[in-house]
């Protein structure tokens, strides 16, 4: 694994937890929804962003 400085491993932290929020929030309004199509828009946004959350940390864990 490559020498990570603490700044990066700062802001990567900082994405992380924002990828984290945007998917529950997301999910959140996802769930309160009524309208199917704005339901289906915001579940495919959270899908989006776990899958980056998923990425960032998988970039961390090699």
């Amino acid at each position: 694994m490559t020498n990570i400085t603490t700044t990066t491993l700062q802001q990567l932290n900082e994405l992380m937890q924002s990828e984290n929020l945007a998917y529950k929030k997301c999910c959140s309004y996802a769930f309160a929804c009524e309208d199917a199509t704005l339901k289906t828009k915001l579940g495919n946004y959270a899908k989006g962003h776990k899958k980056r959350f998923e990425a960032l940390y998988k970039a961390l864990c090699e």
